[in-house]
């Protein structure tokens, strides 16, 4: 009698231990703990290809920014991934911090804050506005990329050259040796300030 009742719902009884596998497997995995951070400096090598995960870049909201600008000490690399000039700056500043044992560069993507234009993100601008340029209409904004040195909220160093030369050529081209080597020669002389400055 089980048996003749069995064979007649045998589909059934199948698609009813699956369901109940399924549900079991479901509840395992979906509670299992799994290793999904990532490190800062791979994150950051996996947005700016051509740098390497041996890099010091460490994320950086608008908070800590404004809190490095508001009397601590700090490197701060300000950029996005989509900016292509960003790039070169990454490396080149990446290259002169890890040879100057410099062991942290903080890295402010800003530009969904400078969208939305939230407060934190005015305050940083109001503590630059020494150092940035107003647009025809009288607006500052940060631009990208820039390097901001600050040691004890005293601003040591700051670039944002880039932002005049954008347009009317490519960073390829202008990034000739000599620049590239400019470029490294100041980040050098900025970050050993900040490293006297003690």
């Amino acid at each position: 009698m089980y048996m003749k009742w069995f064979l007649k719902n045998k589909r059934s009884i199948i698609k009813l231990i699956i369901f109940c596998i399924m549900i079991y497997l479901f509840a395992v995995l979906g509670t299992k703990d799994y290793q999904t951070d990532v490190t800062d400096n791979v994150r950051f090598a996996n947005e700016y290809k051509d740098i390497s995960k041996n890099n010091i870049f460490t994320y950086a909201n608008e908070n800590k920014v404004l809190d490095l600008l508001n009397g601590k000490s700090g490197i701060i690399f300000m950029a996005f991934p989509s900016n292509i000039w960003s790039h070169y700056y990454a490396e080149y500043l990446n290259d002169v911090a890890i040879d100057n044992d410099i062991e942290e560069i903080c890295y402010y993507n800003f530009s969904k804050d400078r969208q939305l234009n939230n407060h934190t993100y005015m305050a940083i601008v109001e503590k630059l506005k020494n150092y940035l340029v107003a647009d025809d209409l009288g607006k500052m904004d940060i631009k990208a990329p820039t390097v901001v040195v600050v040691k004890n909220g005293e601003i040591l160093y700051f670039d944002d050259e880039i932002k005049n030369i954008k347009g009317e050529i490519k960073p390829e081209e202008y990034f000739t040796d000599y620049r590239k080597n400019f470029l490294k020669i100041n980040f050098d002389k900025a970050l050993k300030a900040y490293q006297e400055k003690n």
